[in-house]
């Protein structure tokens, strides 16, 4: 679809967000000669991939945490957050109290929720 798209050229960029082991080599797929194509997800299963989809000098990228510098980038991170700069909570789809985490894993399972939080009183 996207080369159909693309006029059988592929996109620039392409992502996987989604964890899903059989979409692991998708966005090499997706990607023109030169694309960049990143694996956001963190597939923690095995997977195989056909080496011919890094052919045409294609990037791959498989960053972890975004190449965030932790020490650095979470106090920013929550200065950002406490000065209004950056909107978290309008991410939160659902609560869960400590009680209901079995609750919480099947909606997130079944995606029932985009971003369920767990509430530690």
């Amino acid at each position: 679809e996207v080369k159909k798209l693309t006029a059988g050229r592929g996109a620039d960029y392409a992502f996987e967000c989604t964890a899903i082991p059989e979409l692991g080599a998708a966005p090499l797929a997706m990607v023109r000669h030169c694309g960049t194509a990143v694996q956001v997800s963190g597939i923690e299963q095995e997977i195989t991939i056909d080496m011919n989809l890094f052919e045409w000098d294609k990037i791959y990228i498989n960053p972890l945490y975004g190449k965030c510098r932790p020490k650095i980038d979470f106090p920013r991170l929550l200065t950002f957050y406490r000065d209004g700069r950056l909107k978290l909570d309008e991410l939160v789809t659902r609560t869960y109290p400590l009680e209901d985490l079995s609750q919480a894993f099947e909606d997130m399972h079944h995606g029932k929720n985009a971003k369920g939080v767990l509430l530690l009183d």
